[in-house]
């Protein structure tokens, strides 16, 4: 997972430095640096590759003992394929009108925003049931719980923007980046917690380290 992280981070600002002259951080979404040279592919890189780290973190809550890991697996397996959906299916450019390709884009988008908060803090509360999960659950509840919280008022926020005329508020591009870095954090944190669930239990979870945790890549590495 920390791999997937990294590849997603270190291309989000190559694309922010290499966008810099036609692209306001504060105010104009990730999605429009695909209109950066480039920017298709790289924004797709930095999808796939947390996209990745979701599945093979949707992989390991099971083996690692995470009771009724079903409905977390699901949301991180929803929230992995709405990140591809988001990078096949790109934005619209500035002042044109979003036709069914954007659509698809700003949906999925709005999922993964809500899907991975939301299995993060899943993962938390179940956390609380077992003694090899319990000491993990308080960090993982406040990062989770403080991202669902900024998702739920950013996507909510886009209600005048979908049903009116609004043009957005102010700083949405900035704000938009923060829950982006904090959507990445709970993916981190609930990876690290399953990593130290395993640890903690190395007779029965052993086989999830090496053959479910990890993948060939090294972009679904759970650290």
């Amino acid at each position: 997972m920390a791999g997937g992280i990294a590849v997603a981070l270190v291309t989000m600002g190559f694309l922010h430095v290499a966008g810099a002259a036609t692209v306001d951080p504060l105010d104009a979404t990730i999605s429009d640096y695909v209109n950066v040279p480039g920017g298709y592919v790289l924004l797709a890189l930095a999808a796939f590759a947390p996209a990745a780290g979701a599945v093979a973190l949707a992989a390991g809550l099971a083996p690692a003992g995470l009771p009724d890991p079903a409905p977390p697996t699901r949301l991180l397996l929803s929230g992995s394929t709405a990140l591809v959906l988001v990078a096949v299916f790109p934005t619209n450019a500035p002042d044109t009108p979003a036709g069914v390709v954007a659509t698809i884009h700003r949906v999925a988008g709005g999922w993964v925003f809500a899907s991975l908060p939301l299995a993060g803090w899943m993962v938390a509360r179940r956390a609380r049931l077992v003694d090899g999960w319990r000491a993990l659950a308080p960090r993982l509840t406040g990062v989770a719980g403080a991202t669902a919280v900024l998702s739920a008022g950013f996507l909510l926020s886009h209600v005048p923007i979908v049903i009116g005329t609004s043009p957005g508020f102010p700083l949405l591009g900035g704000v938009e980046r923060v829950l982006y870095a904090s959507v990445m954090l709970v993916l981190l944190v609930t990876a690290r917690s399953v990593r130290l669930a395993v640890d903690d239990a190395p007779n029965t979870a052993g086989v999830t380290t090496d053959a479910v945790l990890h993948d060939p890549t090294d972009i679904g590495r759970v650290a």
